[in-house]
């Protein structure tokens, strides 16, 4: 048996290996043709009479990214509404309880998405589960751009029509001849600065024909069971990939300083994944800074109410800075400027009506490279763009937050 954690662990350094060779990250589409010989030995379903349409929707990211999703979510039923059509999503474990919060769902379906992406056996365990169904629709909102797990997931999947995005602006390295054949309708833009959150509402917009704007929903949370500081702040040092890490020493610094300027209590939290980089921090200011450690302890829904009632939030670049800002908590973010324009600025249409995040970032000539980074070599821990971000450049759009928030 794997030990816990393993998967996540494999994931990162295999997600690591292909983000550093480009060679290995263009050849991603082979999964398709070793999955093509898996599926011939599952069986399909028959189609069976039913009062509704069945819609599936294929979303295999993780949080961050699924925060600026649920911000445009609500159009579904505006395009599939409940007395024609049934409903279901398939998600990343873990985030099934935020769908299912929507009540936008008629069914929740959750799989290990993570190790998926590195294990044709788990794989082939979610075409089994997801060809118990025969759907009339599936939908990928994602962008099929690359190869990546959501395409192979709606190839497996058995529907009469299958819909999924290409961005023509961005750099396109699933053949045509594969993303053709696994997709019966495909949604086209042109835009290589666009934000995702703009992405997903242009994917709802080309879908039902709909004319949104972006806006920001609440999304779904819970209190929880611990009492609280009346106020604190959050520092989130860890991320996805030790490239987009801003060295630790760095966090410690900013806040050992934040702590001294405001007496304000320190929270850490995250998952077993996040535990290591965690206590690095907390052990670098400990001595100076009154802290709680809630690491592993907090539900999904309890950390995102968690980061909701935050005087403000320091972090890299990962999930809790997009739940942070599309809930509008105050959030300064040290980061590279490798998705400059569709991750980190938040430069949709509408932003004028929201809170703007602060922002810290080098932006080299080299900026929305998609993370395939020019400048890096072997020995490079972190990202070079990132790396180039120091102590005073954080504090000084820090400080301003704070003077911001009359602290």
């Amino acid at each position: 048996m794997a030990k816990k954690g393993y998967f996540s662990t494999l994931f990162t350094k295999v997600n690591d290996a292909v983000l550093k060779n480009e060679k290995l990250r263009n050849i991603k589409s082979i999964y398709y043709y070793i999955d093509g010989v898996s599926l011939k030995f599952i069986k399909k379903p028959k189609k069976q009479e039913n009062k509704k349409k069945k819609v599936i929707i294929i979303y295999n990211l993780s949080l961050g990214d699924g925060a600026m999703f649920c911000q445009a979510l609500p159009n579904i039923r505006e395009i599939y509404p409940k007395d024609k059509y049934e409903i279901t999503i398939a998600c990343q474990n873990g985030l099934n309880k935020i769908y299912e919060a929507t009540n936008l769902f008629d069914n929740v379906l959750h799989f290990s998405f993570t190790k998926a992406a590195v294990s044709l056996g788990e794989r082939r365990k979610i075409f089994k589960s997801l060809r118990k169904e025969k759907y009339d629709i599936a939908i990928d909102p994602i962008g099929i751009e690359e190869c990546s797990t959501n395409v192979l997931i709606t190839r497996a999947v058995c529907a009469e029509e299958k819909i999924g995005i290409i961005n023509y602006g961005r750099t396109i390295t699933c053949p045509e001849k594969i993303y053709k054949k696994v997709y019966t309708k495909i949604l086209e833009v042109n835009s290589p600065k666009m934000h995702l959150i703009d992405h997903y509402f242009e994917f709802f917009n080309l879908l039902g024909n709909l004319k949104k704007e972006p806006e920001f929903t609440d999304l779904p949370s819970q209190p929880l069971k611990v009492e609280l500081p009346k106020e604190y702040f959050i520092v989130y040092p860890s991320a996805s990939t030790e490239y987009k890490r801003w060295p630790i020493e760095r966090f410690a610094e900013v806040t050992k300083r934040i702590f001294k300027r405001t007496g304000i209590k320190l929270v850490v939290c995250g998952t077993n994944v996040d535990k290591i980089v965690n206590e690095q921090l907390i052990s670098l200011v400990k001595d100076e800074v009154d802290f709680i450690d809630l690491t592993e302890k907090t539900s999904i829904l309890e950390y995102i109410d968690l980061i909701k009632k935050a005087k403000f939030v320091i972090t890299n670049d990962t999930g809790i800075y997009h739940v942070s800002v599309v809930s509008e908590v105050p959030v300064c973010i040290t980061a590279g400027a490798y998705t400059y324009d569709r991750y980190l600025t938040y430069n949709f249409k509408g932003k004028e009506k929201y809170k703007r995040p602060y922002v810290v970032c080098k932006r080299m000539e080299c900026a929305n490279c998609d993370n395939r980074c020019v400048k890096s070599n072997e020995l490079s821990k972190t990202w070079p763009c990132l790396d180039d971000v120091t102590i005073e450049d954080a504090w000084k759009q820090i400080e301003k937050m704070l003077d911001d928030l009359k602290i």
